[in-house]
């Protein structure tokens, strides 16, 4: 009876963990350009247009992505409003659903406490804190994912239950991020099922009835989506897939070397990274004994995410996401052991404590370093503003810990350090980043003053269009908007603050500086602020 009180409480926990991480304040700072204002500017057309099937920004084609995840974000924006929320409110739900289902999994899977862990692990590490709180693909591509490998992994050794949940999840993560969907898992089943030798497994699948609900699901939207511009599924299949994984060619050039996604999973998955180590010798010395399928599965999973993405020719960090989830499983099991005691190992329980440490020093250290070292060179991001006090005193509980021999508080007091540290960057941070990132505070000067008959041009902002309700021109470069400028109409162009210097051919008495943001961006115009005493810091140039 205490087993299933245990659940329930574990349960309630995650839900206000999950609220905490991913939903507090997730509306109150502007979007980030350049991919959240891409995503909330998709969705707002999507709305406005009425077009559901086929993806445009700023009225141009957009081919990069299917559509699924478009449509959660503008169903969001149709019921809610136009907002920052609904952009950002798919992801926060997805990296919910995915710490739920690495909880449901490990505990019916039979490992209650290192289910709980897993999921506090993966709710706290800095990559999947930051994504489920981002208006992008990536942690919806990961929920779906997440939700058919270990759907599968259960049907698989519990024998219960029909396939067709696995299939269905693939369809569903094909339609958020395309072809990558199918590959990936049946690349990560297929080598676990090579390993083990278990070639007649596949019968079980029913592979081709399974196949045949994919192309059911996710190919009613490409095939719709070919009869109305043929070009979306030719240039998306071919040039966002093919070409994106194979070459480097202008418009889609991410070229990294092959290491560069290893060194950002050992940022993303801080904390927990440090507990590596304990991970991998565990893997070792539990080979052979009860729950090896298991673990073997979730290795492969996290091995063959990050090296197929490192392979490829172009990559970007927020690839690596999937591999979150088992490497979160993996870490949970073995902190688990160590919390509870269970079999006392002098390696594991050393890695821990050791990597509790570094990392706790790490977050006293590396605030007040960083400023003496970096802040000459981006101003704009210092001083930093941690407090030092909570810092310092995570430090000195864990060092208490092992003084008094009470090391298994420690995974504890990393976990409660993580946790502080996102609620103190989304509550304070954030609203200072977002100045820097996003043009919301720019849009409404324009909303406010700008003439009746104007027309805006930019370079390279995306969220500009979704807080404005004129059309957005986009320029390449600072000379388009000289050109420009000096036509006839009233004219607000928003380009980068440094791009003010370079603009030359203007007479300083025609160019009209609304509002500039040092490091940031700015508003110029041919026509002087119609309020100008309302912003203290918009002068001419």
């Amino acid at each position: 009876m205490n087993f299933p009180k245990k659940q329930i409480f574990s349960a309630i926990t995650l839900t206000l963990i999950c609220y905490l991480v991913f939903f507090y304040g997730l509306g109150d700072y502007a979007l980030w350009d350049p991919d959240e204002g891409r995503t909330g500017v998709i969705a707002k057309e999507m709305v406005k247009s009425g077009n559901w099937l086929t993806l445009t920004r700023n009225g141009e084609p957009y081919y990069d992505k299917p559509a699924l995840f478009f449509w959660l974000v503008a169903l969001g924006l149709k019921v809610l409003g136009l907002s920052e929320l609904p952009v950002r409110l798919p992801s926060a739900l997805a990296a919910s659903l995915t710490v739920g289902v690495v909880y449901l999994w490990s505990s019916l899977s039979g490992s209650w406490r290192g289910g709980l862990w897993g999921a506090l692990i993966l709710a706290t590490s800095v990559e999947f804190m930051a994504l489920g709180r981002f208006g992008n693909t990536d942690m919806v591509f990961t929920f779906f994912l997440t939700a058919a490998l270990l759907y599968f992994l259960w049907w698989k050794k519990s024998g219960r239950g029909a396939v067709w949940p696995f299939y269905l999840f693939l369809a569903f993560a094909s339609l958020t991020k395309g072809p990558v969907g199918l590959v990936l898992q049946f690349l990560i089943v297929g080598i676990v099922q090579a390993l083990r030798r278990e070639w007649s497994f596949w019968r079980e699948m029913r592979l081709l009835q399974g196949m045949a609900l994919v192309i059911l699901v996710s190919g009613s939207w490409y095939l719709l989506a070919a009869f109305r511009d043929p070009e979306y599924i030719k240039t998306f299949l071919w040039n966002h897939n093919v070409l994106r994984f194979f070459t480097s060619r202008q418009g889609i050039d991410h070229p990294e070397p092959v290491y560069s996604l290893f060194l950002i999973l050992i940022g993303g998955f801080l904390p927990w990274i440090f507990y590596l180590p304990s991970v991998l010798n565990n893997l070792w010395e539990r080979r052979g004994s009860e729950g090896e399928e298991e673990r073997l599965f979730l290795a492969v999973w996290a091995a063959t995410v990050m090296v197929f993405f490192s392979l490829a020719r172009n990559k970007l960090g927020t690839y690596i996401l999937p591999a979150f989830p088992p490497l979160a499983l993996l870490t949970g099991d073995v902190v688990g052991q160590f919390v509870a005691g269970q079999e006392a190992k002098p390696k594991r329980d050393r890695w821990i404590l050791y990597g509790s440490l570094v990392w706790l020093f790490l977050l006293f250290t590396t605030p007040p370093l960083s400023e003496i070292l970096l802040a000459h060179r981006h101003p704009q991001y210092f001083p930093l503003g941690l407090p030092l006090f909570f810092t310092a005193l995570f430090f000195l509980l864990a060092v208490l810990g092992w003084i008094l021999k009470r090391e298994r508080w420690t995974p504890w007091i990393v976990w409660f350090s993580s946790l502080w540290l996102v609620l103190w960057f989304y509550g304070v941070k954030a609203h200072e980043i977002s100045e820097l990132r996003s043009t919301r505070s720019l849009a409404q000067i324009v909303n406010k003053n700008a003439p009746k008959e104007y027309r805006v041009i930019a370079i390279r902002s995306e969220s500009i269009a979704f807080y404005l309700s004129n059309h957005v021109q986009w320029v390449p470069h600072p000379g388009a908007v000289e050109t420009l400028l000096e036509e006839p109409i009233p004219t607000v162009a928003l380009v980068k603050e440094k791009h003010i210097k370079e603009m030359n051919r203007i007479h300083p008495s025609k160019l009209f500086v609304w509002k500039r943001i040092p490091s940031g961006n700015a508003l110029v115009a041919n026509v002087p602020l119609t309020n100008a005493h309302d912003l203290g810091s918009t002068l001419k140039r």
